[in-house]
């Protein structure tokens, strides 16, 4: 054999171990690929499963907000009712300090104590209609 013909015995030779390592390395490739595209299909399916949860989610929630808002608007509304019964509950407790002031009485039933005894008939009035099972 002749020194050329080494040369390209060895060209050759490094030439396939070449090309080994390049297959090797396009396997390995090819397998990370399909691994990546496993993951790919794996997360595709998840972000379904999740938005479908979350979109059910925020369905409820704003069904639920709904109905506090309802709830506060029926609350607001029967709290606004009862205004009238502390304003005269507050009436009737100046009018009870007044009389009972020590500013000098004209005379022991004088307007004062007859204003008295009607806040008194209204609170007790109003008062009647929050009671329970009593309704008219």
């Amino acid at each position: 054999m002749t020194g050329g013909q080494i040369a390209g015995l060895i060209a050759a030779i490094a030439f396939v171990v070449l090309v080994i390592f390049l297959a090797v390395t396009l396997v390995q490739a090819a397998k990370l690929l399909k691994k990546l595209q496993d993951t790919i299909k794996e997360t595709t399916t998840m972000l379904t499963v999740i938005t479908k949860n979350t979109d059910r989610i925020l369905d409820q929630s704003g069904r639920l907000v709904d109905k506090t808002n309802t709830l506060m608007d029926d609350v607001n509304s029967k709290s606004s009712k009862l205004n009238p019964l502390f304003d005269t509950v507050e009436n009737l407790g100046n009018k009870a300090a007044d009389a009972t002031s020590d500013k000098p009485k004209t005379s022991g039933f004088g307007l004062q104590s007859i204003l008295s005894l009607a806040n008194a008939a209204t609170i007790v009035k109003g008062i009647s209609k929050f009671m329970p099972g009593k309704k008219k």
